[in-house]
């Protein structure tokens, strides 16, 4: 059995869809699952071939550039990456998606074969609202955890979760949601998941732009609370 007793065991416990796909660089190949290739339109991955070309063919106008340079460096096979655009499916429907990808190494001779990944898209719908107390309710077991494990455990998920919100741009049901589709996904305990990714981010590399536009807000927040409160005096 797997040890997965702090994550639901279906899909339907997050409001993310998601699909993988695979680039080879010596083909110059696209592969997508059927789960991509349904996020797009099609009945399957059997009924379409991807290209560079047709992967653009469903980018949004306005994503079009951007993502047309992502795609040459995927091809380049240059470095892993990460991009928020939006795709098109067949019947114009417009599916924010988040891309996450990592480069494909030949054990052997360590040298770069391609690009794979997953694209993760939000429903047009958001019918489940779980929050973190909740979703710990439905820990089996958690009725006998001793509290402090309890709050700890939860503590990690929110810091967890406000990575996720910083980095992709994601609300707090969009964080948790991700979250809880990685636990499944790679068949890891939520909390050990969160706690890995707490951990893992201390080591991410924010560049001097990053920073500096941080500062601003970290130095000007005040600012803007204090103009909130005399809008609220003026009424």
């Amino acid at each position: 059995m797997p040890d997965h007793d702090d994550a639901v065991s279906t899909v339907e416990d997050t409001n993310f869809r998601f699909g993988r796909f695979w680039y080879y660089i010596d083909e110059d190949r696209w592969q997508w699952s059927d789960e991509l290739a349904r996020l797009h339109g099609y009945e399957s991955a059997a009924v379409v071939v991807p290209t560079s070309d047709v992967l653009l063919r469903h980018k949004h106008p306005d994503d079009k550039e951007r993502v047309a340079e992502l795609i040459e460096r995927v091809r380049r096979g240059d470095e892993p990456f990460s991009s928020r655009h939006r795709i098109v499916d067949l019947i114009g429907n417009v599916v924010p998606v988040i891309v996450l990808a990592e480069l494909i190494v030949d054990p052997t001779t360590g040298r770069r074969r391609g690009t794979s990944g997953f694209y993760v898209a939000e429903p047009p719908t958001r019918a489940m609202t779980a929050t973190t107390d909740a979703y710990v309710k439905k820990i089996p077991g958690s009725g006998g955890m001793d509290i402090d494990e309890v709050v700890r455990r939860r503590a990690t998920i929110e810091r967890a979760k406000g990575a996720l919100m910083l980095v992709y741009r994601l609300d707090e049901q969009q964080a948790f949601d991700l979250l809880v589709w990685r636990s499944q996904e790679s068949n890891t305990k939520l909390h050990t998941l969160a706690a890995v990714i707490e951990t893992r981010f201390a080591e991410v590399d924010v560049s001097s732009a990053t920073r500096s536009s941080f500062d601003q807000v970290l130095l000007s927040a005040h600012e803007e609370y204090s103009a909130s409160r005399r809008d609220e005096l003026d009424v």
